[in-house]
């Protein structure tokens, strides 16, 4: 009887231990820098030569943390991304909500062909339009600006596709009723159908929330300016001319990470449930 139970469960038991290790394989590239961020830059490497468990565990010193929000405006840097971020969030729901609309509910002369664009979209690496959008922002006088931070980034092909096919599924009797009763179609909108997106308006915000703060190309070439810096390129710029002091390297590192996990985490449900769809009949 034992020998049988232990025979059915030991494939689970393998399963979830394959699992916790990838876990830890996974977590440490954050672990480290997370722990040596809160030890003097002398101590980080006292426990790697020879190696030592140690080095993954945090210290107590705070300096680092301190010198990059308050001496060198890492806490302005944050702010800042936090704005430019939560801005293309809210522009992008809209305005992806309201092509999403369109495609679900409106014929239109070359419908599948736009359609068939915006699918594709999202598959072009952003390295392969860097250049000539580049040139299009210095041509319309937005470089250098917050313009060109935060709209280039509002337009998102998997969003709309998301958006498209959840507004296809809303019951056609209730879309029907609504316009009987002489809704326009802007009420429809934004009185039936967007109050019943939160799944997918949560997971959408969570995937431009990641784009925009996770973004170093393209604020690096469009946005030189200190006062436009962004985060994973103030990041990138947390070193001086002769050396690197490593804990404030990591200090740094550790909010761009812990932030957007915070939001991952809390709207982690609503997030995939936008992602593996969502059928509402």
């Amino acid at each position: 009887m034992k020998n049988s139970f232990i025979s059915r469960q030991w494939p689970i038991v393998v399963w979830y231990l394959l699992i916790l290790f990838g876990l830890i394989i996974t977590l440490i590239p954050f672990i480290w820098p997370a722990a040596s961020s809160l030890k003097s830059n002398e101590a980080i490497f006292d426990h790697l030569d020879p190696f030592s468990i140690k080095a993954f565990l945090p210290g107590t010193d705070l300096s680092a943390y301190t010198i990059i929000l308050n001496e060198k405006g890492f806490g302005v840097v944050v702010i800042r991304t936090l704005i430019v971020t939560f801005v293309t969030v809210f522009l992008g729901i809209f305005i992806n909500s309201l092509a999403g609309f369109a495609f679900a509910y409106f014929d239109f002369p070359g419908k599948n062909i736009v359609f068939f664009i915006v699918l594709i979209s999202f598959s072009i690496p952003f390295e392969a339009i860097a250049i000539p959008l580049f040139i299009f922002m210095r041509q319309i006088g937005w470089y250098d600006t917050y313009y060109a931070l935060i709209l280039p980034a509002v337009a998102n092909g998997m969003i709309i596709f998301l958006y498209s096919q959840f507004f296809a599924n809303i019951p056609k009797a209730l879309i029907e009723a609504a316009r009987v009763d002489g809704a326009s179609w802007w009420k429809v909108y934004s009185l039936i159908c967007m109050p019943l997106t939160t799944p997918v308006s949560v997971g959408a915000g969570i995937l431009l929330f990641i784009h925009q703060w996770e973004s170093f190309l393209w604020p690096l070439i469009v946005a030189p300016s200190p006062n436009l810096r962004l985060i994973q390129v103030a990041v990138g710029r947390m070193q001086s001319e002769y050396s690197i002091f490593w804990n404030e390297q990591f200090a740094a590192s550790t909010i761009a990470a812990i932030i957007p996990l915070i939001f991952i985490l809390i709207f982690q449900r609503q997030f995939v449930s936008a992602l593996v769809g969502v059928d509402i009949k």
